[in-house]
């Protein structure tokens, strides 16, 4: 080393501010998993200058997700239904094997169902680990 030089930080930090080896191999922060199921907000806003509402919603042991619809949300129903439900709206009935499935297996069995002025649909969590859209009203 050359005389009036020193290695970079090693004088200009002191100890007790310096990273530890420990301290460097922490994995980064993941995002907290939901412990329930829920709509978490809708908070209206403008999309291709028509309004619209966007909905946070989550699901057990999941992060939370946000959707959109194309409509304020006064006029958006959300609520998270179970199979009764589903059948009591004459919604089951519309849905195939493979969408029953993926709705028995959500935590505690209830999906997120999304309903406006002119359209419904339920959004489970399919095999890859993301939910879809399953338009259930016309």
């Amino acid at each position: 080393m050359l005389a009036g030089c020193s290695q970079p930080g090693a004088a200009s930090q002191p100890a007790e501010e310096r990273p530890t080896a420990a301290a460097k191999r922490l994995p980064a922060a993941k995002p907290a998993t939901a412990p329930a199921s829920g709509v978490v907000s809708k908070t209206d806003f403008v999309k291709a200058g028509k309004p619209a509402c966007n909905i946070l919603f989550r699901y057990a042991g999941h992060e939370p997700e946000t959707l959109f619809w194309k409509e304020p949300c006064k006029a958006v129903t959300t609520r998270m239904m179970d199979r009764a439900g589903l059948e009591a709206a004459g919604t089951w009935a519309r849905l195939d094997p493979f969408d029953r499935k993926f709705v028995a297996a959500l935590p505690g069995g209830r999906v997120l169902y999304v309903g406006g002025s002119f359209t419904a649909s339920i959004y489970p969590i399919g095999s890859n680990g993301l939910t879809y859209d399953i338009p259930v009203a016309d």
